[in-house]
């Protein structure tokens, strides 16, 4: 088993319930800054952290400006760009964050569906990640999942996030594609609408249960 893959619990927007969550020690959590997304976070600060638990805001074909400021207000330590940005609006918001002296890395996500190609991947090779996500009516958390042998065309070497409809009943099957050769770049499993009690609040004992058995082997 590939234990060092990390566990991001995505869609967080309710203060008592990030502290729980916080609690089980997830590698990342991350808040959704889009305003049509019924995960939108809203509080005007984040409770008190771990350090170790990197803080990701999530951006939907945001303006540059906004997520500076959101990026400072919250100290995010992590930018995923959830929408149709492209290579030149990557490259500003690299200036933009050396500029302001931010060290806050960037992460693009994709939209799979069966006309999925990686040539569009490849562009953004200088960024610091990419998540892969199932594409479906909404930017995320639609809650179904992409065949992840498509992974197999992954020749890259920049590390993802693997998302899309994972929950507790994929535990096998993620166990499983962690042992394959297309996993290598695999560096964290993305969860958020199959742990959630309602939108943005999440089931600590499942994320429990879902950690213990994700390490074992």
């Amino acid at each position: 088993m590939k234990t060092k893959v990390k566990i991001k619990v995505c869609g967080m927007n309710e203060e008592a319930n990030i502290k729980e969550i916080a609690s089980l020690e997830p590698d990342f959590l991350g808040f959704i800054f889009y305003e049509n997304s019924k995960r939108n976070f809203t509080l005007d600060e984040l409770p008190s952290l771990n350090r170790a638990i990197k803080k990701v805001g999530v951006f939907v074909n945001e303006s540059i400006n906004i997520i500076l400021k959101k990026v400072k207000n919250y100290h995010l330590d992590y930018i995923q760009l959830h929408g149709n940005e492209d290579e030149s609006y990557c490259l500003d918001l690299i200036n933009q964050l050396n500029h302001n002296q931010l060290n806050t890395k960037i992460v693009k996500s994709f939209l799979i569906d069966d006309d999925f190609t990686f040539g569009q991947v490849n562009k953004f090779q200088f960024l610091d990640g990419f998540l892969f996500d199932t594409k479906g009516k909404f930017p995320g958390g639609n809650g179904t999942q992409f065949d992840w042998k498509i992974l197999k065309k992954y020749e890259a070497s920049v590390p993802y996030f693997l998302s899309g409809g994972i929950g507790l009943d994929q535990l096998d099957a993620v166990k499983h594609f962690l042992k394959q050769p297309e996993a290598k770049y695999c560096f964290a499993i993305d969860v958020n609408s199959k742990f959630e009690l309602y939108y943005g609040i999440k089931d600590k004992s499942k994320l429990e249960q879902f950690k213990q058995k994700l390490y074992e082997i």
